[in-house]
């Protein structure tokens, strides 16, 4: 009788332990839906990092772009009409896109000194397009000597092609500064020899084709300084 009972008693806790496990097939199962949540919770993590750094990189690109705009708008605004001497000696026109290493090269006032260093606050500039990278220099003097290097720096990269038009004081356009010419367009009056070297735009517009951003075009009215005042060159005395 107690054996019976015993045997009894180990049946029914083997059938009752059968059933509260689970078997193979649901063991199976809850792995694969385990993998498939995972392989999918992955997979929008991936696309969210690099939604994230591809919108990273944009705004870092727009950023670069308006403080590029930024620039060019400050060293155009304050051009000013100072000619000066290059490392050879040699008379360089206050405003001209005629340099053989520059897209182009003027001098422009409100060069701040916070230092107090002996220095003029006129600076002299250059914008150098070098394969997809838009360079701007400036020098420490206005009129070089042979040991005086510029100091670059790059403002933005993917600039595949820039170019420039200005504004004559007749509202014509010219594709490159100085004018060819001693008139500064077509039925202006002649321009005295001493200041030809001085003569600056009353408006610049620029070009750039971009590879990020395609083409954009901006227009720079220019300030003109001290109405009816001549700044004659030093090439006369």
């Amino acid at each position: 009788m107690l054996e019976h009972n015993f045997q009894y008693k180990v049946r029914n806790y083997a059938q009752n332990d059968s059933q509260s496990g689970f078997t193979l097939l649901e063991v199976l199962i809850a792995i694969g839906i385990t993998a498939m949540i995972g392989l999918g919770s992955s997979q929008i993590l991936t696309s969210a990092i690099r939604t994230s750094d591809a919108t990273q990189s944009r705004l870092e690109e727009l950023n670069a772009l308006q403080k590029t705009m930024l620039i060019i708008s400050r060293d155009f605004q304050q051009l000013a009409p100072r000619s000066i001497r290059d490392e050879y000696g040699d008379y360089q026109n206050a405003f001209s896109t005629q340099s053989d290493f520059y897209s182009l090269e003027f001098s422009r006032v409100g060069w701040r000194n916070p230092m107090e260093d002996t220095r003029s606050t006129i600076q002299r500039v250059a914008y150098e397009l070098d394969q997809d990278k838009l360079i701007r220099h400036y020098w420490s003097v206005l009129d070089r000597s042979h040991d005086s290097d510029s100091v670059s720096r790059t403002l933005i990269e993917g600039v595949e092609d820039m170019s420039f038009r200005f504004r004559n004081e007749s509202g014509g356009w010219l594709d490159a500064w100085p004018p060819e010419s001693s008139n500064s367009g077509t039925g202006a009056a002649p321009v005295d020899p001493r200041f030809a070297v001085n003569q600056i735009p009353t408006a610049i517009e620029i070009t750039m084709n971009f590879k990020q951003f395609g083409s954009i075009t901006r227009l720079f009215d220019l300030v003109t300084y001290l109405p009816g005042q001549k700044f004659p060159s030093s090439t006369t005395n």
